[in-house]
């Protein structure tokens, strides 16, 4: 979740900062709202889109299920802390997620709860309000100060910034990037995204009044004399806007000569943005070596190929799938999957005792669990490049024979979080017979070791 979150973080401030140093000053306005849009929705698509890395492994994979361990001993695991701070930061994030829904509502609100004199005046509908505000428009209606009536008139050019507003239906760029930042109030370049959004809609304005053959002195001389009005209604758009020294030069600027080389920079940002925060897929070549999975029981190294399967081992093959697809979810960057419900590392079992001890004991023995934990590994998730990977996983099993959790202790996450499902999958609707203490049920921890060897992939050419 934190590397999905920092994709789109990058991902936005790499096409605003692209926006900025490229766009904003080119007389491209059309171009600029329909960029800015697409960044928007862009950004928050591009760790989702799959993209193929071909490659063809140098050797084999190998997964190696080490021998478990349930000696009844205290387990050294990392235990959970007594703080959940995964829970106070989902409080957090919801408080600050609320704050804005109100803050959006309130806006709205305050909008719509304004009273005034309601007139359709040139096919447009104005509200004609008491109070001395600057004319500002919302959605499909323009507000205006009773004191812009003059003889039952209003500016032309005022109107006319007004209408253009409402007419490309500005109103709709603003409450998008508002309800993004009702969940996305973490990212920062949200607020520049508005910024940058607002100022291309003024331009846009100021262009569509003055090809009505206005003259553009003294459009800006009244511009300036509306600076002084000033209201805080955060979702309109408002003539007194307040970027008016950029508005200005904007209104007798023209675009460079490297404009239609500046929009194909953006082709070098995409590919950027494509090779490094699109979900990766690696597609193997079919020079591409076989997993080789190997189960160490004491002495013995035993290979299990899926290829060379017998018609037992098949069923098991076929079942796990069957579960797998039961409880697959999407991670960021990979084909990766997860355990339902986030894992909490297990309570280590009762000290040493001076009773007789008998392990918890798998249906069907500890082979036939390696194999279904070794059917259900997904080893395609995986880049190809890790080298060495090792975790253990720790199943707390309780009087009654059942899982009560799963957890992996390793520095590699993906390979934990795989080894959690895997076992999962292969504990599926089953019950272990308990370990026991005296002849009396108690509760247990088994350890099981799991290893990966990574051959490295080489890039296909």
């Amino acid at each position: 979740m934190e590397t999905l979150i920092l994709k789109i973080v990058l991902s936005y401030c790499l096409l605003i900062g692209f926006y900025y140093l490229f766009l904003e000053r080119e007389r491209i306005f059309k171009f600029n709202r329909i960029f800015l849009l697409s960044a928007l929705v862009f950004a928050y698509a591009i760790p989702f889109i799959p993209f193929n890395i071909p490659f063809k492994t140098t050797g084999k994979t190998k997964l190696i299920i080490g021998e478990p361990l349930q000696n009844f001993q205290q387990i050294n695991i990392a235990q959970a802390s007594s703080i959940d701070w995964i829970k106070i930061l989902l409080v957090v994030y919801a408080v600050i997620s609320i704050f804005f829904l109100i803050k959006f509502l309130y806006a709205v609100v305050k909008i719509k709860f304004l009273k005034g004199e309601k007139r359709n005046y040139k096919d447009e509908n104005i509200l004609i309000i008491d109070k001395d505000y600057a004319p500002f428009s919302f959605l499909n209606t323009i507000y205006f100060s009773r004191k812009y009536l003059v003889n039952d008139q209003i500016d032309e050019r005022i109107f006319l910034h007004e209408k253009c507003h409402i007419e490309e239906k500005h109103s709709a760029d603003i409450l998008f990037i508002e309800f993004l930042k009702i969940f996305s109030w973490f990212n920062p370049a949200l607020f520049f995204f508005k910024k940058a959004m607002i100022t291309n809609h003024e331009f846009l304005a100021d262009e569509y009044v003055l090809q009505n053959n206005f003259d553009v002195g003294n459009y800006q001389h009244l511009i300036l004399n509306e600076i002084k009005i000033s209201q805080n209604f955060n979702l309109t758009h408002q003539f007194d806007f307040n970027n008016t020294k950029k508005r200005f030069i904007m209104m007798t600027s023209k675009n460079s000569r490297f404009i239609g080389l500046k929009k194909l920079t953006l082709l070098p940002v995409l590919a950027i943005l494509f090779v490094f925060f699109t979900k990766k897929v690696n597609a193997q070549t079919e020079t591409s070596a076989n997993v080789d999975a190997t189960i160490p029981q004491k002495q013995d190294v035993m290979s299990f190929e899926k290829k060379n399967a017998t018609k037992f081992e098949k069923k098991i093959i076929t079942f796990s799938k069957k579960t797998r697809d039961d409880i697959e979810v999407k991670k960021d960057t990979i084909k990766e999957k997860q355990n339902v419900s986030a894992p909490v590392p297990p309570p280590p079992p009762p000290p040493p005792s001076e009773f007789e001890q008998v392990p918890a004991a798998f249906p069907g023995g500890a082979m036939e669990f390696r194999k279904l934990v070794l059917n259900n590994f997904d080893t395609s998730i995986f880049k190809g490049d890790e080298g060495l990977i090792k975790t253990t996983v720790y199943l707390s099993i309780d009087e009654k024979g059942k899982i009560s959790n799963i957890f992996a202790e390793g520095e590699n996450k993906i390979f934990n979080a795989e080894a959690v499902r895997a076992i999962t999958v292969a504990n599926a609707g089953k019950i272990w017979k308990p370990a026991t203490e005296d002849s009396n049920p108690v509760k247990t921890v088994y350890k099981l070791p799991l290893t990966m060897q990574f051959a490295g992939p080489s890039i296909k050419k």
